[in-house]
């Protein structure tokens, strides 16, 4: 069974994208962005998700809307994961993760993640005071954030805002499991990825995971993602010790302000 969990988490992961993780000096915070967003509201993007030589289903990351978070503007990001119908019979997946990112700073102001996983179960759902710096829980716990603080969602679409330079790593924060912590996200290299679209020049991204319910292994989770002004993540990878895990870009619609030339 532990197996089988380390594989559904992977999954959750790899739509998440992100992690939160080891801590970093602070004053190494990356802040040089696009001119442009390379998404928009109605930004859909759906993936093929394989467990070794075995397809597990598919998770899907979507730009739903806009929503006001007391007097805030935020993009509604949501992001699934489902199994399919042979892998359910394993191991039955049903994941999401919403996040309302400040439309303007591109920060979290609220988290919700609702685990269904086997016979597991949790939700979970965080408000971001950032003028209070206050992590507020829906338990009634309160925990100390920094300004500008991250959920694994709203970090992902940060750094698809960043200008991305191999060599150069990025920094910011993020906040997971009652913590709050930096973000080291590794720019190693460009590289060729054939696609169903065709072949993209890529960054190839690496977040250093840590945290409750992305899972601890000494696998790499590595995010290929388009070196144009669309930063579409074209393919994730992961490794653990009970094998790999494989995102493949099958669908992809952009956002309504987003031009696809």
């Amino acid at each position: 069974m532990q197996r089988d969990r380390l594989a559904a988490t992977a999954i959750l992961v790899l739509m998440a994208c992100v992690a939160v993780a080891d801590t970093v000096p602070s004053d190494s915070t990356t802040t040089a962005r696009l001119t442009t967003p390379p998404f928009d509201v109605g930004e859909r993007l759906v993936f093929s998700i394989d467990y070794g030589v075995i397809n597990a289903g598919e998770g899907a990351l979507e730009v739903v809307g806009l929503v006001d978070a007391d007097g805030d503007t935020c993009y509604r990001i949501e992001s699934t994961a489902r199994s399919n119908r042979f892998f359910s019979g394993i191991y039955r997946v049903r994941d999401k993760v919403v996040s309302y990112v400040d439309r303007e700073g591109l920060f979290s102001r609220y988290f919700m993640k609702r685990l269904r996983e086997g016979t597991y179960r949790k939700t979970l759902e965080i408000e971001f005071d950032h003028e209070a710096g206050k992590a507020r829980y829906h338990d009634g716990r309160e925990f100390d954030i920094p300004a500008g603080v991250h959920d694994v969602l709203s970090a992902f679409y940060f750094v698809r805002m960043l200008d991305l330079e191999v060599g150069k790593d990025l920094f910011l924060s993020a906040h997971s499991s009652r913590k709050s912590y930096d973000l080291k996200v590794i720019v190693h290299r460009q590289e060729a990825v054939v696609t169903d679209f065709g072949t993209f020049d890529c960054f190839v991204v690496q977040p250093v995971m840590m945290g409750e319910g992305l899972f601890q292994h000494e696998g790499d989770l590595m995010i290929y993602i388009t070196a144009d002004e669309r930063r579409i993540p074209v393919l994730m990878t992961t490794r653990l010790p009970v094998g790999s895990i494989a995102a493949h870009l099958r669908e992809y619609r952009p956002g309504t302000g987003v031009s696809v030339d």
